[in-house]
């Protein structure tokens, strides 16, 4: 096998194995924030928290800031 194919498939194995590990890190944050939580919020709100979430760690992410609109709307 030529080291090319070689180099090529070790950062193929590489990315794989970097997105994995991204996407359990997001999937622990997302737990952590949302908690045990089970409501009505659409995929992109998820998304937007997860992103935020790491991107602002800083910033919170509590759920004790929300107004009382939004947590009807989520059926709290």
């Amino acid at each position: 096998m030529r080291k090319s194919a070689k180099i090529a498939i070790i950062a193929g194995i590489l990315v794989l194995v970097i997105i994995s590990a991204l996407a359990v890190v997001i999937h622990i944050r997302q737990s952590a924030i949302e908690g045990t939580e089970h409501a009505n919020e659409t995929i992109s709100q998820k998304v937007n928290e997860a992103v935020n979430a790491i991107t602002k760690p800083n910033e919170t992410n509590s759920e004790v800031n929300e107004s009382p609109e939004q947590r009807a709307s989520e059926g709290k």
